[in-house]
């Protein structure tokens, strides 16, 4: 099947994946990277009033929990992935042109304990894949300890293109002028805004060990083993990954993330009656009636050439 066309839903999270071609290891072992990564998060997060709980930036891809409430996820993941894109070939010896295997993933988390969840999905990640026993001993970033104890990272962005484009008139021009300060925050998850800094903290890091727990027994009573940071250390940014998730464009892809059967249903069945809407918008739209209102949240389709020239 095609990929399902993209609903905006301000009052819905979101988790999000993107996953490089052929799942090459390009994020690993290089902070200067990670760091490009992040000020990118934090620069169109404030752009676009984005509400991010988590992210991570693992071997091969990014992810997280976030929420939009201006209803702009599309630009917000149009901006940053090709930012990344850009600059993953000058930090590393990637040879340039395409570099996300496809379309990034959103799935929505109806409940805050499916936000809750997948907050820790995120930050559990290089235990969940074997790389590490504890997420202190992973060499890259890991956002829990930022998250729950509300920390503000700083970071200077440069707008590239203007200063390019004004040093061709003054070669003298300072970069100063042209760089940005922004600040990586994530959002407390919800449901514990009653709680201090330190009783979040403190209950957050309870809960982690709790599942870091859970998932090393399950790993060892299956006879998995862990990597160990000194041999994720030594993996070259760019190498094919031992194992990892395939899929293709007729995979299935879940529309819905949730612990509860019952709130999966519920907004499964919210999806489904936007998707069937649009698909009977669409057919209109296509056949020349161009004034039809779409679904809120979903977005025409791209026409025939003779129909878009004529509207």
């Amino acid at each position: 099947m095609s990929y399902h066309p993209r609903i905006e839903a301000p009052e819905l999270p979101n988790f999000l994946t993107t996953r490089s071609i052929e799942s090459r290891l390009w994020f690993v072992n290089n902070e200067r990277l990670e760091q490009c990564i992040l000020g990118f998060a934090a620069k169109y997060a404030s752009r676009y009033g984005v509400k991010l709980y988590g992210l991570a930036i693992e071997g091969n891809h990014i992810q997280g929990p976030a929420l939009f409430p201006k209803g702009n996820r599309a630009s917000f993941m149009r901006d940053l992935n090709s930012s990344v894109a850009r600059a993953v070939p000058k930090h590393t010896a990637h040879p340039g042109g395409r570099f996300w295997a496809r379309r990034y993933s959103n799935e929505f988390l109806p409940g805050d304990e499916d936000v809750e969840e997948y907050f820790f999905y995120t930050v559990l990640q290089p235990v969940q894949d074997g790389l590490v026993e504890k997420i202190s001993d992973y060499p890259g970033y890991n956002c829990f300890n930022d998250a729950v104890w509300g920390r503000k990272r700083k970071f200077k962005i440069v707008r590239w293109g203007e200063f390019n484009a004004a040093r061709r008139w003054k070669p003298f021009v300072a970069i100063s002028d042209f760089t940005d300060i922004v600040y990586l925050q994530y959002e407390r998850l919800p449901g514990y805004e009653e709680l201090s800094r330190a009783e979040y903290a403190n209950l957050m890091m309870k809960k982690l060990e709790e599942r870091r727990r859970e998932i090393v027994e399950k790993r060892t009573a299956q006879g998995l083993g862990f990597a160990g940071r000194e041999n994720v250390a030594r993996t070259h940014p760019g190498a094919l990954p031992r194992t990892t998730k395939q899929s293709t464009i007729t995979s299935h892809r879940p529309r819905v993330l949730s612990v509860c059967p019952q709130r999966r249903a519920e907004c499964k069945a919210w999806y489904f009656e936007i998707f069937f809407q649009y698909k009977e918008c669409s057919k209109e739209y296509r056949k020349g009636n161009l004034d039809i209102d779409f679904p809120y949240g979903t977005y025409p389709p791209h026409l025939p050439y003779k129909l878009a020239a004529a509207a």
